[in-house]
């Protein structure tokens, strides 16, 4: 039973994590082929040669081998590299802007992927069907890949967990029938495997330089997903992903090759863009095309389906990061604890994929946007890891990032900045836009901060002593959130002092969100100074990735609040950022409502603040 779990446990991230990078044979090939079928279409071999070279600089040694080191407890990502690297570099706060910059730029390229990403994937999907017969028009592809688009985005609030023991089959079936097509045609055409050579590269190079980076272009969109991999270390663990990712390799590059060797064989044929695999399946077993086309868009569900829970999961990081306004979520499964799901995400998520279906009509239309924001993590990621390593004095590390991978990764982005007039703006403006937007809200809290007037404890204890030994009490426990016990929020003094609202046991609630992704720590205590024994501080301690459930800790403390109050503030002010933060806090949930608290016991104390 224990080998059966451990390998259940090897083979569960082929259901999560390689969905993107494991659709990519739909359309990278497709695309270079087509591309080269006006210039010379022997030039295949340096475009398989550009894929297979792709795979293994940016995907086994950058990421595998160096970026998935860097972690904190197991876990990764674009927010948590930025986490790594500025607890390294915190004595220069030069490098700390750049780093912080940097990484934040990454996890909005990251979210501007993440609409790309179920549109491409479900678009290129339904495209095949349009090879069955010619009564289908772009209009139907485009209606079809809608109705699977609500669809999929309608599911979201039941919870993936009811279905998702399902993934991993599906996409093991996907990556095997990837693999046996490749195979047949690598035997049709074995010539093909000479492309593993570099030598085609230089000739497609020397061929002509500027067809050189649209093809490199377009060879990379057999690397998206590759982020992926470092994102989900966190909940499936490195061992099994790169033991996975393995498997997934050979599938992919044998299936590329055999992409590659029906091309050099039927280039003459091809008269207008297709996906090759839907025509290699049509030409060895047309009797499977069907199943094939019910296959690939389960496979692309599934692709979209991660990319749509990475959205909830980073958007809540983001929230207890304190880098966006909190976003209401909702528990989706009682077994699978980080399993959320985010309404105003998933509805905003669905009308972008949906838009960016009607904008872009076509698959192919689509690839000439995409790969610009991947490839910005990427390199985001390459230069976090050297500073990482030339802070930890690991130079041949850092030698290799610098002469051979990060040159690798600035040619593949410069590869890709022709697509910025032909839709590539499309993720770039929509990571501008959600930068500043973290920009503006980390900003505007600072001056927050700085211009409400807290008091400090020990003035404080003084002037409660009094009012509580005078004042009449109400029956019950208060719970007070705050943030710090020695500097007392101004809607608590307003509500005991000015109100005179003052219970039998008045508790303090510090709710941090610490540095590390996981853990949470609680604990009870009296206050000291308190004469009149009626006061008490509840410190939560949690990672920034967990699902804090603040009933169960207030049942495991034998806590029964009769009330719990918190401060918001209502913000005037004649500057435009200013506006748009104060529009940004209005638009998010209280506290106790992002925390799950009982609402029919909460009352909000407005501070009337002018910034």
């Amino acid at each position: 039973m224990k080998t059966n779990s451990k390998i259940t446990d090897y083979l569960r991230p082929l259901g999560i994590v390689f969905g993107d990078i494991g659709t990519s044979p739909i359309y990278t090939v497709s695309l270079v082929g087509f591309i080269l079928k006006q210039k010379d279409p022997e030039l295949i071999m340096g475009g398989i040669s550009l894929v297979f070279w792709l795979l293994i600089t940016v995907v086994y040694i950058q990421y595998v081998s160096i970026v998935m080191n860097l972690s904190i407890r197991g876990e990764g990502g674009q927010l948590i590299i930025r986490e790594y690297v500025l607890s390294i570099v915190k004595d220069n706060k030069w490098l700390r802007n750049v780093v912080s910059i940097l990484g934040l730029f990454g996890f909005c390229a990251i979210v501007s992927e993440g609409i790309l990403t179920p549109a491409i994937s479900i678009l290129s999907a339904v495209e095949g069907i349009t090879m069955i017969g010619k009564g289908l028009s772009t209009t139907h592809v485009v209606f079809i890949s809608i109705i699977i688009t609500i669809f999929l985005f309608s599911i979201q609030r039941k919870g993936t967990d009811k279905v998702s023991f399902l993934f991993t089959p599906i996409i093991i079936v996907w990556f095997i029938t990837l693999f046996i097509i490749g195979i047949v045609y690598i035997i049709k055409e074995p010539k093909i495997l000479e492309a593993v050579n570099p030598i085609y590269i230089v000739e497609l190079l020397q061929k002509d330089p500027l067809d050189f980076l649209i093809i490199l272009s377009f060879s990379m969109l057999a690397i998206t997903g590759v982020e992926g991999m470092y994102a989900d270390m966190g909940h499936l663990g490195k061992k099994p992903i790169v033991f996975s990712w393995n498997l997934v390799f050979i599938s992919l590059l044998t299936n590329y090759f055999g992409q590659g060797a029906f091309y050099l064989t039927n280039h003459d044929k091809i008269n207008e863009y297709n996906s090759f695999l839907f025509l290699m399946v049509k030409e060895i077993a047309p009797s499977l095309y069907i199943p094939m086309i019910i296959l690939t868009l389960l496979a692309t569900i599934i692709a979209s389906q991660a990319m749509i829970s990475a959205m909830f999961s980073i958007f809540y990081q983001t929230s207890n990061l304190n880098l966006l306004p909190r976003i209401k979520y909702i528990h989706t499964s009682t077994e699978l604890k980080h399993q959320i799901y985010v309404p105003f995400i998933n509805w905003f998520l669905m009308i972008l994929v949906i838009l960016t279906i009607l904008f872009f009509q076509k698959s192919s239309n689509i690839a000439n946007a995409y790969g610009l924001s991947v490839n910005l993590t990427i390199v985001i990621s390459c230069i976090m890891s050297i500073i990482v390593f030339t802070y930890k004095k690991n130079i041949w590390t850092v030698l290799l990032l610098l002469t051979i991978i990060l040159p690798i990764d600035i040619v593949v982005l410069v590869s890709n900045f022709h697509k910025f007039a032909s839709g590539g703006y499309f993720p770039f403006i929509t990571a501008i836009i959600l930068l500043s937007a973290v920009i503006i809200y980390t900003n505007g809290n600072k001056k927050l901060g700085k211009k409400l007037e807290y008091e400090e404890y020990n003035n404080f204890i003084t002037r409660y002593e009094q009012n509580y030994n005078k004042e009449s009490k109400i029956k019950g426990t208060s719970v007070f959130m705050l943030r710090d016990i020695n500097r007392i929020s101004p809607y608590i003094i307003k509500t005991i002092f000015d109100f005179k609202i003052i219970y039998e046991k008045n508790i303090f609630l510090s709710l941090k969100i610490t540095d590390n992704p996981y853990g949470i720590e609680y604990k009870y205590q009296e206050l000291e100074n308190d004469k009149t024994r009626s006061l008490g501080l509840i410190e939560i301690k949690a990672g920034y990735l967990e699902i804090l459930d603040i009933n169960e800790i207030f049942n495991k403390l034998n806590i029964e609040p009769t009330i719990i109050f918190y401060g918001q503030e209502n913000i005037t002010t004649k500057s435009l950022t200013t506006n748009i933060y104060s529009f940004l806090k209005k638009l998010s949930p209280s506290i106790v409502d992002f925390y799950n608290f009982p609402l029919l016991r909460t009352i909000g104390i407005t501070t009337n603040i002018h910034l």
